[in-house]
């Protein structure tokens, strides 16, 4: 089974990464999904809908990003139910960091997370976590500092969930807007 490819249009030009969990899902029959890029952009839209909903009203789109899975094999259960996740995940780490490196050596370009599992397990073990409403409601803490984190980069959270969209979250919005263009 291959693993679901990274997406990107132009190399050269990523303003942003996109960082999904793994790229393990179920269909109603318990049969498991294969996707040809992440998040199978591509194909089925549902999956990447509503962070490309969040991008866009950052006024981003698939030209500006590069996505990525932290995990980029296929697991046994879906992330949430997997116990042993944050454990899988620690061992990418490096990888990840290395291939959004590869790509954008100034460390410059911010990594949206697209759910709270990645913030949890990418943060620096020393470091305050923060609960998903605080980091939507606290400028000062988002984007959580290169040095704070394991990819040595700005993470952002842009979480999947419908509850997180930017279009109910204007504040938070307004101050990503700021930071993107400044």
């Amino acid at each position: 089974m291959k693993t679901p490819k990274p997406y990107r249009i132009y190399k050269n030009n990523v303003k942003a990464f996109v960082l999904g969990c793994d790229p393990t899902g179920f269909d109603k029959n318990k049969n498991r999904l294969e996707f040809e890029y992440v998040f199978d952009i591509g194909g089925d839209g549902r999956y990447f809908a509503g962070i490309l909903a969040n991008l866009k009203e950052l006024d981003l789109n698939l030209n500006d990003i590069y996505v990525q899975n932290l995990v980029t094999s296929y697991q046994e259960k879906e992330t949430a139910k997997n116990k042993e996740w944050n454990k899988i995940a620690n061992a990418f780490i490096e990888e990840r960091k290395k291939e959004f490196d590869s790509i954008d050596p100034s460390k410059q370009q911010p990594v949206f997370l697209t759910s709270e599992l990645l913030y949890k397990v990418l943060l620096n073990q020393n470091q305050k976590r923060f609960t998903a409403k605080e980091l939507y409601e606290t400028k000062e803490i988002v984007p959580v500092p290169s040095n704070a984190n394991q990819l040595g980069r700005p993470l952002i959270p842009l979480y999947r969930h419908y509850a997180y969209s930017l279009k109910t979250k204007q504040e938070y919005k307004n101050h990503l807007i700021n930071y993107l263009t400044t």
